[in-house]
């Protein structure tokens, strides 16, 4: 049994308990929340707990950015339970994690053996931060402990001539301010995959792995406000790595959040309102099949 959380995304509820639970809709009767399109959002983790007080856990970070669109949510903690059939659902989202594929765990099996047969089961697949690393090593790729040491706050990415092409990153500007937390990153692309991001940190900051499969480094649910607390919260440890990597510690944790103040999320956000539309497009033409 996989412990199983129905959401609407017009509900903000934090999830940090374990077991079913249903989240009440705001502005949604019960009775319809069955009929909504449905997301199976597929945690690999849980954050620190002080960010989880404040904003929730990767899951509700995820259902507040696509607040304003009419979406149920299941979750499956894949830490702890078997993941169910995508099939059903709209689209999946693998979120992020503290976790590290270099140090494996006995559940990373399988979400790999899940991202390795993704594109047949007819169902878009979002996979960030973590779930990128995942995807990109479960179909070959090749994943390292960054050189360039940590990526944390905002940051820009180069968008590629494929990502012009890719409908997961129509309309988007380039360079794309985005926002970011990773000390690994994908060093290789998997067999077929199709580069559609990146900068100097991490030359592969998003990539294309079938039709209907993505990976981002970064993260677009992610908000200033959650990446304030992470930095702070790791201010002893990035100022270490600032020093292991040749850069000034003193004063980097300050110029991180000052970063932070110039970010404009709504680009990024748009990425996510275009996975979405992706996902809706693949179902309505499934139920006119």
């Amino acid at each position: 049994m996989h412990n199983e959380l129905r959401f609407s995304a017009r509900s903000a509820r934090q999830s940090g308990a374990v077991g079913p639970q249903t989240a009440p809709a705001r502005g949604i009767p019960p009775t319809l929340l069955g009929a909504l399109p449905r997301i199976l959002i597929v945690r690999t983790g849980s954050t620190a707990l002080e960010v989880q007080r404040s904003h929730g856990d990767y899951d509700r970070w995820f259902r507040d950015a696509l607040a304003g669109h009419d979406l149920a949510f299941d979750l499956c903690d894949a830490t702890v339970s078997a993941i169910p059939d995508p099939s059903p659902h709209a689209g999946v989202i693998v979120t992020g994690s503290v976790k590290s594929i270099l140090r494996p765990e006995p559940w990373m099996e399988a979400l790999g053996a899940l991202l390795r047969r993704a594109e047949h089961l007819g169902v878009p697949f979002l996979c960030v931060c973590l779930g990128c690393q995942m995807l990109a090593r479960a179909r070959g790729g090749r994943v390292v402990q960054s050189p360039a040491g940590w990526e944390i706050g905002a940051v820009e990415v180069a968008l590629t001539t494929a990502a012009r092409l890719d409908p997961l990153f129509e309309g988007l500007p380039t360079p794309l301010p985005v926002l970011a937390t990773h000390e690994d990153r994908v060093e290789t692309l998997p067999p077929g995959g199709v580069l559609l991001a990146g900068n100097d940190s991490a030359p592969i900051q998003a990539f294309r792995a079938a039709e209907n499969i993505w990976g981002v480094q970064f993260h677009p649910e992610a908000t200033t406000g959650i990446l304030r607390e992470l930095i702070r919260l790791r201010r002893e440890r990035l100022e270490a790595d600032a020093r292991e990597h040749g850069r000034a510690a003193e004063g980097h944790v300050e110029r991180l959040l000052a970063g932070l103040e110039r970010f404009d999320p709504i680009p990024s956000r748009r990425l996510l309102d275009n996975f979405v539309r992706l996902c809706l497009r693949d179902r309505s033409s499934d139920q006119t099949m």
